[in-house]
């Protein structure tokens, strides 16, 4: 459950942290986001992107112009060309919006009142999630906002939801008032803080939620030193563990069993033969006791990404067609430990086992979208992985899956084979999201960040190696199929 003071998390070493973190806070207005990613900045040496401003100064052109905080698209058409620029400074971050510092001007009650509604334009949004993951990309940065966990960085290397009751986050708010001359009615403050949360949390775009991921700290009782200390201890606490992982790849290798070693190194001979390229591992094994959840484009899939796990055994749940008696394939995924799942409909025998073989320290390598989708369309995410999650608590290994089309020895340009590796998921706040939404909103708010991992993951590559012409037109052919086929097996 929620963190309430820094006694509960270990002090934690601060070198692990690496130099290109990410740091992602999320939580209610009041809470206390800003303040604390700024000292977390400062202590770290990171960049702090007020996500918070970025909306404020949207908002504060806005009011300007005269424009409705209810007008989607004069909004969208007011950001679109604008040059909106945050600079570190000491205090408050500077803001500039098309080269004027308006720092100041988005801090006063009239921009504080319209920010929330502005902020729900699902448009507004996309474009402002854009400019922020193109901020965050380059690493070394700390985020603050309502969604940074679950939609903007996905991947962060440590994820805070930091809350308070509303009658502390309005005291907190009432004295930043009064700091910069500014005379407010408290208890109206009280008022508001409740409409914009449930306005924030209501919300039909990226609504304030608890990443299952994320450190969930109740600050309603602490004091501002202690409230940062025990955030900053939240932040070590994935990068400890990343260190403590086995991934020693000799020693990896030596473990393997010999009907591994075989299939892997057939599998990575003939991916290697068309190109296909690792991103996000160094050639490291696969961390033991894991979920490696990957995006299905092609047959082609498992083995890319089998190639790249380097330890064993992995068990695979694989469609129960593939294991006719009959057919000689069927044995061969016997052979290497694959589970057969039935697609429609929930599959208990299927589930328990592959849950009894992650307790036993085993890998589980799923495809949660059920069936291959167009190339470059990510499909929904069924409630299998969550439901495995919360039975077993396993970490995810995000994995995204590029290529197998077009194949050219040595690799081809129109259609680049890879396989991208993220960081794993650790399911901190689970039991406090939980303890909000019933299980299947809980499954669902799993697949949705998973498969915000692979859009990033899939943004990163193609960020390197842009789409190409072939890429397009495969898509434009198979999205007709692909869409019959995901209807037939799944009835939507």
């Amino acid at each position: 459950m929620a963190f309430r003071h820094p006694d509960e998390l270990p002090a934690g070493d601060p070198t692990v942290l690496p130099r290109d973190a990410v740091i992602a806070i999320d939580g209610p207005a009041g809470s206390g986001k800003s303040s604390t990613a700024r000292a977390l900045a400062e202590r770290f040496d990171l960049l702090y992107i007020d996500t918070g401003a970025m909306y404020r100064a949207l908002t504060h052109a806005a009011l300007s112009a005269g424009i409705n905080p209810g007008d989607e698209a004069a909004l969208v058409a007011l950001l679109a060309p604008a040059a909106l620029e945050l600079r570190p400074a000491r205090g408050e971050t500077t803001v500039l919006w098309c080269g004027n510092d308006v720092s100041r001007a988005i801090r006063t009650p009239q921009v504080e009142a319209a920010v929330s509604q502005v902020s729900t334009h699902a448009e507004v949004r996309r474009l402002m999630v854009e400019r922020q993951q193109a901020l965050g990309r380059r690493g070394g940065v700390i985020m603050e906002g309502r969604d940074i966990g679950s939609v903007v960085f996905p991947l962060a290397t440590a994820k805070i939801h930091l809350s308070a009751s509303p009658e502390a986050r309005a005291d907190r708010r009432w004295r930043q008032f009064r700091e910069r001359g500014v005379e407010v009615d408290r208890d109206g403050l009280v008022r508001e803080l409740a409409d914009r949360d449930r306005q924030d949390s209501e919300r039909a775009a990226s609504p304030l939620q608890i990443s299952a991921d994320a450190f969930v700290i109740d600050s309603s009782d602490l004091g501002f030193e202690q409230q940062n200390e025990l955030c900053a201890r939240a932040c070590l606490v994935n990068p400890t563990l990343d260190a403590a992982l086995d991934l020693d790849i000799q020693r990896a290798r030596r473990e393997l069993p010999a009907r591994y070693r075989l299939a892997y190194g057939a599998m990575d001979a003939m991916t290697r033969f068309f190109g296909m390229i690792e991103y996000g591992n160094g050639e490291r094994p696969i961390p033991r006791g894991c979920i490696a959840s990957v995006n299905h484009i092609s047959l082609w899939d498992p083995a890319m990404v089998a190639g790249t796990f380097r330890r064993g055994p992995i068990h695979t749940l694989a469609k129960a067609e593939l294991f006719h008696p009959g057919w000689l394939g069927g044995n061969f995924f016997r052979w290497m430990d694959a589970i057969p799942i039935r697609r429609k409909g929930y599959d208990r025998n299927a589930f328990r086992e592959a849950a009894a073989r992650l307790a036993e320290g085993g890998n589980l390598m799923i495809f949660p979208e059920g069936t291959r989708q167009a190339i470059g369309e990510l499909g929904q995410v069924r409630s299998g992985l969550g439901i495995l999650v919360q039975e077993t608590r396993a970490p995810v290994l995000p994995i995204f899956v590029r290529g197998a089309y077009g194949k050219r020895i040595g690799g081809s340009v129109e259609s680049p084979m890879e396989v991208w590796r993220g960081s794993l998921m650790r399911w901190h706040g689970l039991d406090d999201l939980l303890g909000q939404v019933d299980r299947r909103v809980a499954s669902d708010r799993i697949g949705l960040l998973c498969r915000a991992a692979w859009c990033e993951l899939q943004a990163r590559s193609y960020q390197q190696h842009p789409v190409t012409e072939f890429e397009n037109e495969l898509r434009q052919n198979q999205l007709h199929y692909f869409a019959a086929r995901q209807t037939k097996l799944f009835g939507s």
